[in-house]
């Protein structure tokens, strides 16, 4: 990744949104229907209160969904979010692939 447009290569990228989106669905994944607030949020290395706001959209938009168990909420990924995940990591595929290529690197070094 370019730091600030001056062509030095800089750390880890910032996590955009879709990178959020993916990676508390990829945790959610992991627990098969069991993933529980606290579990997604340390598996996505963020704040609980971060997290719910994304399971919250996430359930809007028909990615996740929510099952009470003990009076608490569960959470799965749905049909559609595994349709997400997948055009997700493919999408990745091609852009880290377009970064690595030398006609890219060269163009952002003008």
């Amino acid at each position: 990744m370019l730091n600030g447009g001056d062509g030095r290569e800089s750390g880890p990228r910032r996590r955009e949104v879709t990178d959020l989106y993916a990676t508390v669905l990829e945790v959610v994944k992991r627990y098969h229907g069991a993933a529980r607030i606290t579990r997604v949020s340390y598996g996505a290395g963020m704040p609980v209160d971060r997290v719910r706001i994304l399971v919250g959209r996430l359930i809007d938009s028909g990615l996740l969904k929510s099952e009470e168990l003990d009076g608490r909420p569960m959470y799965d990924v749905t049909a559609r979010g595994q349709e997400f995940l997948d055009t997700y990591w493919k999408m990745r595929g091609y852009v880290e692939a377009l970064d690595r290529s030398p006609d890219y690197r060269a163009a952002r070094r003008r």
